[in-house]
């Protein structure tokens, strides 16, 4: 009986120690996330980082820059189907507000060829409240932790998050149009 006892104390220490490990890894790998700006909740009271990227034509410009402006970050690919669908709806929603909102799309495409093929298909996304960057690297893919395409984060006046989506949306709808006069306090 004295074995068993003490087989079976071993072997909750063990489990014990176990489970404490293993919570501890993947603790800590869950704070460190995949970038040094981790959360949506922290988007939503603090707001989005600043960045700085190249449009198409080669132009830097960074977030900052639209302060005052809502901004809709969308990240998508020329390969995405859902991407595609909803791009013209996008391009009518942006439109709409005359400036008062702003569409920066990152493309997660492999080469910049597949962008301008794409573009041909939609020349309306050269227009002048709309940004378009080519993510080459991936970096603002993973500093944001786009997880499936497409993915768009709306950006209030403070540039606080405002909306995150996953997947495709009807853009142009009489909801949408209200909510974004609704973040700009119309």
């Amino acid at each position: 009986m004295k074995q068993h006892l003490k087989a079976l104390i071993v072997v909750l220490v063990i489990a014990v120690l176990g489970v404490w490990a293993f919570n501890t890894f993947y603790a800590s790998k869950l704070k460190e996330g995949p970038t040094s700006y981790a959360s949506l909740e922290s988007m939503e009271k603090e707001g989005v980082p600043n960045f700085s990227m190249k449009d198409l034509s080669g132009q830097t410009f960074d977030l900052k820059s639209y302060e005052g402006k809502i901004v809709i970050l969308n990240f998508w690919a020329s390969w995405c189907a859902p991407c595609i669908e909803e791009v013209p709806s996008l391009i009518k929603l942006v439109n709409e507000f005359k400036g008062d909102v702003q569409l920066i799309a990152v493309s997660g495409d492999s080469s910049r060829e597949d962008i301008e093929v794409f573009m041909k298909s939609f020349p309306e996304l050269k227009g002048a409240h709309i940004k378009i960057v080519w993510d080459e690297d991936r970096s603002l893919m993973k500093q944001f932790q786009v997880a499936r395409l497409p993915e768009s984060l709306v950006l209030n006046k403070e540039h606080k998050l405002a909306k995150k989506l996953v997947g495709s949306i009807d853009w142009y709808n009489k909801d949408s149009i209200a909510y974004m006069n609704t973040l700009l306090g119309k």
